[in-house]
């Protein structure tokens, strides 16, 4: 209901069916009061009339099957009965008003919304005048005036009825048109070609949104009624316009190109057609962007283009081949590959090109790929070329198939024969070291497994040997990775000088040698070639200009005592090489089957060693320093411990070693170098007497360029007197690289610090080396002190250290003085200082307080310290 009464609102504003146009229509009907008054009267009269009124018209419509289907039931016949009664009674009740108005227009967009066509309508109301008129004479035939007035007042309301539905149908007319006209716009708006109606004069009628897009016009500007030409500047579109209109025949696909403000020129192509309107002559312009079309035509041709010229120009072989054989299409370069001209080859089956031996399986492969069974396939083989020679060819082929669908392959060839010739070359750089050409791990296994057949067949032995070259980094840091290659290439060299035609040395890598001795009678044999090559080692050698001495640790394993695989004779040779190296380097050793649970040990210890610097397991003890004149405590030497947690402390002899081997010296030498400072000051802020404390240098911190510089800072950091810290470097790592030693110690010296050479007489200084060192102090090697007293040969020795070092204004201090008759034998002879267990143990940093708080004389002590 509420759409209903919205719905005559809305016809009521458009029409302006206000009071004044109600009445300006009574006036054109001449519908007076006296009409109105005369219809009253009446109304008393016609309402015994009402219901066969009513009976009547409906037996009327339903004569006729159009109104019969708008009455589908006796409910809808029963509403309409009363409603037409209520018409009937209200069209003389004299009350023709704003109300009566919209009643009516309601009524009749009810009517028209249920199909009622007008002619039904109009032909009603002819009904209702009729009967009326009959009823009217009826009533009023005496009174022929008034029955005259009466039915002309009647007539008038019925017409007034009559121009208010057809209010109701014109309009729902035109709602209709509006919203067809609607949907064409929005159909056309939306639609994504362009659209330009243009009439006979050749202006524009109207333009879409797609359109404006297309040509870059905004919404807003206006085209209506605008010439084509002005709006789109194009003579070959103008001129196609022209000729449809003329002739009425259809354009299509005519492209322009068209400039737009925005975006660049674009591509456009029209189809013209002529149609006609009201007897009016319109074209109808459909335009579509073809701007990408055309570029990718255009890249199209390119990628073609480019397709062709790579084709020709590329580095591989091309070919395009039948299944069956013949090539189809080649490039140059397989013509190059094969000797062949382009002519020749397309002549040719692959067949025919192919080698032989190939062609079976290349027939083979193209069978599963024509089939499906496979999408592509690789594989090498050889081409014979047109002068007969092969050259061998790496191939990948594919299957497509043509516009026919019949099955082509494509092939990529490429040239491998340079490859071919070099994998030879590789395969015996595979097998060989590159820097020393001696075989390598892998030609190693080859040949020991031969050795070891051949000894199982004839019950003899093999000797394995593992070799690694003693303190080889300390070359590569001091002397440089080339001074190093030197060394290994000499190495090489001499080792395999000591060994027999059929036996082998391999370099297993880095410093690492491994000799297999096959075909040996007994062990002993082993050993002397192992003594051979330590000896021949050891001869000096010229590298960078510096002399070295290169020595090798040696560890042996025998098939079939040790391991009757080659893993385990190398890895039991590895363990005793091992071995050797801990036995003080520079020898051999034999695998004994307890050795493999001792290097597990040693991991085991390596393991717990680099955790202990964080743990804090380290600790430092001192050995005092006599001075032998006075028998006054004048230094003491710092000496690393360790003390695991929860374990017996482990011997240094155990664990130095380890620390220089895994490079952990060196962090650990700088706590010793910061701890053994940081125990000075305390003692010094004590009150204690001011003693000189030595840290032992490591080769490798010594090396380090800015040892020098972290010294310095540390010593400002403790706010130590550089006088009493003394650094002490053992002779062979001093001389492991001269030249630098030189630079290190002057600039050490330069700073205050006392300087001294470790177990002076075990190395191979030069004494021109050791006049040019800015040292303060020699330490003669306990090994030389021990046997003073009974061995003739190391008291001259000793006697000799301490003349040439007083000769060079240098101190000397005697280490392991264990006896009174060494000590006795040192004063007699003039040595300055000595440091032993005839005075005093290694002891924590709390004795040496008690010690230097008694402040008295070593020599007044009846007894050594007891510790």
């Amino acid at each position: 209901m509420r759409d209903l009464n919205e719905a005559v609102e809305l016809i009521v504003r458009e029409i302006g069916l206000d009071l004044d146009e109600i009445a300006k229509r009574k006036a054109f009907l001449e519908l007076r009061e006296t009409d109105v008054d005369l219809l009253r009267k009446a109304h008393t009269l016609l309402q015994q009339d009402r219901e066969d009124f009513s009976e009547g018209f409906y037996r009327h419509l339903l004569e006729f099957p159009e109104m019969r289907k708008l009455l589908p039931d006796a409910g809808t016949l029963a509403r309409l009965r009363h409603s037409q009664s209520a018409y009937f009674d209200s069209l003389t009740a004299g009350d023709y008003g704003q109300e009566y108005v919209l009643e009516r227009l309601k009524v009749g967009l009810v009517h028209q919304r249920i199909g009622l066509e007008p002619k039904w309508y109009i032909g009603a109301y002819r009904k209702y005048l009729s009967e009326l008129l009959v009823i009217l004479w009826r009533l009023l035939q005496d009174k022929p005036e008034m029955f005259i007035a009466a039915y002309n007042a009647a007539l008038k309301v019925v017409c007034l009825d009559m121009g208010l539905a057809l209010d109701t149908y014109s309009h729902a007319v035109q709602q209709d048109v509006v919203q067809h006209r609607d949907y064409l716009e929005q159909v056309i708006s939306g639609m994504p070609a362009g659209l330009i109606v243009v009439d006979a004069a050749g202006n524009i009628r109207s333009i879409n949104r797609a359109m404006r897009k297309m040509l870059g016009a905004s919404e807003e500007s206006s085209a209506h009624a605008l010439p084509l030409r002005e709006f789109i500047a194009c003579p070959l579109l103008a001129e196609s316009v022209e000729q449809v209109l003329v002739t009425g025949t259809p354009r299509d696909n005519v492209v322009v190109t068209l400039a737009r403000q925005t975006g660049g020129a674009r591509h456009f192509e029209f189809n013209i057609r002529r149609t006609m309107l009201a007897h009016e002559n319109l074209l109808l312009l459909i335009a579509k962007d073809v701007t990408f079309q055309l570029e990718a035509t255009r890249k199209l041709q390119e990628s073609e283009e480019q397709f062709r010229l790579t084709f020709n120009q590329a580095a591989v072989g091309i070919a395009h081949t039948d299944p069956d054989g013949p090539f189809v299409r080649i490039n140059r370069k397989l013509c190059d590959i094969t000797g062949y001209t382009e002519a020749e080859l397309l002549q040719r089956t692959f067949q025919e090109t192919t080698h032989p031996d190939d062609v079976a399986e290349d027939v083979v492969l193209i069978g599963r790929l024509v089939h499906g069974e496979i999408n592509e396939y690789s594989r090498e083989k050889r081409y014979i070329r047109k002068d007969g020679s092969p050259v061998w060819v790496h191939v990948t082929v594919s299957s497509m198939r043509d516009d026919s669908g019949k099955v082509r392959c494509i092939a990529l060839i490429e040239d491998i024969s340079r490859r071919k010739q070099a994998e030879e070359e590789l395969l015996r750089m595979a097998n060989h070291d590159a820097l020393t050409g001696l075989p390598n791990r892998l030609l190693l296994q080859d040949r020991l497994s031969q050795a070891i057949a051949y000894a199982h067949r004839t019950s003899r032995q093999v000797a394995v040997m593992f070799i690694d070259l003693d303190r080889f980094k300390n070359i590569n840091d001091s002397l440089g990775h080339d001074a190093g290659d030197e060394v290994i290439i000499e190495s090489a060299r001499r080792i395999s000088a000591c060994l027999r035609e059929a036996d082998t040395v391999a370099r297993q890598g880095g410093d690492e040698f491994v000799v297999v001795l096959s075909d040996m009678a007994d062990e002993e044999n082993a050993a002397v070639v192992a003594q051979k090559i330590l000896d021949t080692l050891f001869q000096p050698m010229i590298v960078e200009g510096q002399e070295v001495f290169p020595t090798g640790s040696i560890g042996i394993s025998l098939y079939p005592g040790d391991g009757e695989d080659p893993q385990t004779l190398l890895k039991n040779a590895d363990v005793a090489m091992y071995r050797a190296k801990s036995e003080g380097r520079n020898g051999f050793q034999y695998y004994a089957g307890g050795m493999g649970e001792r290097a597990l040990d040693s991991l085991r210890l390596e393991g717990a060693l680099r955790r202990a610097l964080e743990r804090e397991e380290f600790l430092l003890h001192y050995q005092p320093q006599i001075d032998i004149r006075t028998g006054e405590v004048v230094g003491v030497e710092a000496l690393l411990r360790w003390q695991p947690q929860g374990r017996a402390m482990v011997s240094p002899a155990d664990f130095i070693p380890l620390l220089e081997e895994t490079g952990l010296i060196v962090p650990v030498g700088e706590w010793v170098l910061a701890t053994a400072c940081a125990q000075h000051k305390a003692w010094r802020e004590a009150g204690l007497p001011p003693i000189r404390v030595g840290v032992n240098l490591s080769a490798r911190q010594f090396q380090r360029q800015d040892l020098a510089k972290r010294v310095a800072r540390l010593l400002a950091d403790m706010d130590c007197d550089p006088a009493f810290l003394a650094l002490e470097i053992t002779e062979s790592d001093v001389m492991q690289n001269p030249q630098a030693a030189v630079e290190i110690l002057r600039q050490l010296h330069a700073m205050g610090v006392h300087l001294a050479i470790d177990d002076f007489g075990t190395g191979y200084s030069s004494l021109s080396y050791l006049k040019r060192f800015p040292i303060d102090c020699l330490k003669i090697d306990r090994s030389f002190v021990r046997d003073i007293t009974t061995d003739a040969d190391d008291a001259m020795i000793v006697n000799s250290v301490i003349a040439l070092a007083h000769s060079m204004k240098l101190s000397v201090i005697a280490e392991g003085v264990e006896t009174a008759a060494q000590l006795d034998f040192l004063s007699d002879h003039g040595c300055d200082q000595m440091q032993g267990y005839f005075f005093s143990r290694p002891v924590p940093a709390d004795q040496i307080a008690q010690l230097l708080r008694a402040a008295k004389p070593a020599a007044q002590q009846a007894a050594p310290m007891q510790t």
